[in-house]
């Protein structure tokens, strides 16, 4: 019978061998990679290294800032240094390379703690995951405000319905302050949680809903709104790399609207995220920018090396930390 230490081993090592696969299967993908010439984007980049490092840091800035949110939120059941809390953040990544909408991430986060019950510290991550979700949602929504500017087409539709666009303005602004209103008040859950009979056995982890404050969650919120602005700039910056010709104000709203519709959209099959993001980038650009379309899918394409693949590589060597049997 093989020991515990054994299983956790070779749970390591398949994790990072289907990470390492998936990764692989979407670089060599065909619907990934007949939309752009690599030797091109290659010497494109050599071109610009200075922009690329920049990018890079952009890149460790984005996760820092989520390593930062998940601590503060995570300590309300575990204290962990920052350095592990990268940790957690990197093997998550690694994780969710090869899990339908990256729910895996929370899995590999989870198995950095030591004493936390890893219920709640997944509930939690959940959390984290709710704020990045409500901003994407939030500034997705002022991008569809703006939507018919680039789209008269869109704009005729939601016009030929009597007072068409303000409803639709409406609408959208309710959704914003809901969306935020429910967030902060989070706690909300717990209550309801508890008055549901089959679930009031769990009330270890109902409770966690009740674990934050308003202003606390507020906080969340705003490092979610800073890793929101990075990895926009990021994209814009990659924009302007492959000469994309876009001011920034239009770059800015067709990218908010572009988060809004990949956030919306189930993946299943994590082999055609590349093309899944090209699509609906290359789908929205054009609308802005003609003739252009490799160009966008080149920009998409490395923006995906860079802040996942990147750190899903990265994150391997943190997966033989993870804890997968305590004592």
């Amino acid at each position: 019978m093989l020991s515990r230490k054994t299983i956790g081993f070779l749970l390591k090592i398949g994790i990072v061998a289907f990470a390492l696969f998936f990764l692989y299967e979407q670089l060599t993908a065909k619907s990934s990679v007949e939309q752009f010439n690599s030797d091109a984007i290659l010497q494109q980049i050599k071109q610009h290294y200075g922009v690329l490092v920049v990018i890079l840091l952009m890149m460790f800035l984005n996760w820092f800032l989520e390593a930062l949110k998940w601590r503060f939120l995570i300590s309300k059941i575990e204290d962990i240094s920052i350095k592990r809390s990268i940790r957690a953040i990197f093997s998550g990544i690694t994780v969710s390379a090869f899990t339908p909408n990256r729910v895996g991430e929370y899995g590999g986060r989870v198995f950095c703690l030591e004493k936390a019950d890893r219920g709640q510290a997944v509930l939690i991550t959940i959390i984290g995951s709710m704020a990045q979700l409500v901003t994407t949602i939030v500034f997705g929504c002022i991008g569809l405000l703006f939507l018919p500017k680039y789209k008269p087409e869109f704009y005729n539709i939601v016009n030929s319905i009597e007072f068409g666009y303000p409803i639709l303005v409406f609408l959208l602004v309710l959704l914003s302050v809901l969306i935020v209103f429910l967030f902060l008040n989070v706690s909300l859950f717990s209550t309801i949680l508890s008055k549901i009979k089959f679930l009031s056995k769990y009330e270890k982890y109902n409770e966690v809903f009740s674990f934050y404050t308003s202003v606390e969650l507020a906080k969340v919120l705003l490092y979610s709104v800073v890793r929101y602005a990075v990895f926009t700039t990021q994209f814009f910056i990659l924009l302007q790399l492959f000469e994309v010709d876009i001011v920034y104000v239009d770059a800015i709203v067709l990218n908010m609207t572009m988060l809004f519709v990949i956030s919306i959209i189930p993946n299943y099959f994590p082999i055609f995220e590349i093309a899944q993001r090209g699509l609906v980038a290359i789908s929205l650009f054009s609308l802005v920018v003609v003739g252009q379309e490799v160009e966008i899918f080149s920009a998409t394409f490395i923006m995906w090396v860079i802040n996942l693949l990147l750190p899903a590589l990265i994150g391997t060597v943190f997966i033989f930390t993870l804890k997968f049997f305590r004592k």
